[in-house]
């Protein structure tokens, strides 16, 4: 049912997309910035339903994302989302194969958006989106 009072915010002129009170995010110094563009509405209008995973059975981390390579870091991460993968995958242990929720990367990215209960990763207009990763060192 539409309510007009929670979409009194919107208003024209006024741009629905998050603008984060921290400001940009720093990165490492080895990934530069060209320009910061935020996707708009009007630049996917003519898509009618955001892809995110064509093929479960493989994934290419590396094509589409060439631009972070030069990145010791962003190749790391890179690698290690791929073998993490593969291992979970393509394992030895014969328990693995057996288990039907395997890790799978695209399940890791969260929209932002309260509209759905799942956290199957869809496209978010107001641009916010959590990627959650876990690090473990030997700190303990």
């Amino acid at each position: 049912m539409y309510n007009e009072s929670k979409t009194e915010h919107f208003k024209p002129g006024k741009s629905p997309l998050f603008d984060d009170p921290e400001g940009k995010v720093e990165l490492p110094a080895s990934l530069r910035v060209h320009t910061w563009k935020r996707t708009g509405i009007s630049d996917i209008i003519c898509i009618t339903q955001t892809v995110v995973v064509e093929n479960e059975a493989a994934f290419n981390l590396t094509s589409a994302n060439e631009h972070l390579l030069s990145s010791e870091l962003m190749r790391w991460v890179i690698s290690e989302l791929y073998i993490l993968w593969k291992v979970c995958t393509t394992g030895e242990d014969k328990t693995i194969s057996t288990v039907s929720n395997l890790w799978r990367p695209w399940e890791h990215i969260y929209s932002l958006c309260k509209a759905a209960k799942d956290h199957m990763p869809l496209y978010n207009a107001y641009g916010k989106y959590v990627i959650k990763l876990y690090w473990m060192d030997s700190s303990g």
